[in-house]
């Protein structure tokens, strides 16, 4: 994050939350047509798995990154 209160703000939010925001981003930006009653797998994944949800995350940013 650039935004300095932006940085900070996320510094607040817990381990779940972060990971549950970037896997939907990612997501959003794999399935742009995906409606919100498609993901709430993510959210679950996300509550359990937090490391794992962020890791995810990260690796569908690197496929697309890659991919362009």
């Amino acid at each position: 994050l650039r935004d300095p209160a932006a940085r900070e703000a996320a510094g607040l939010l817990t381990p779940p939350v972060l990971a549950h925001a970037a896997l939907l981003a990612e997501l959003a930006r794999l399935v742009p047509g995906a409606d919100v009653d498609q993901l709430p797998f993510a959210a679950r994944l996300a509550t359990t798995e937090p490391e794992a949800t962020g890791a995810l995350a990260a690796f569908l940013t690197r496929a697309r990154l890659v991919a362009k």
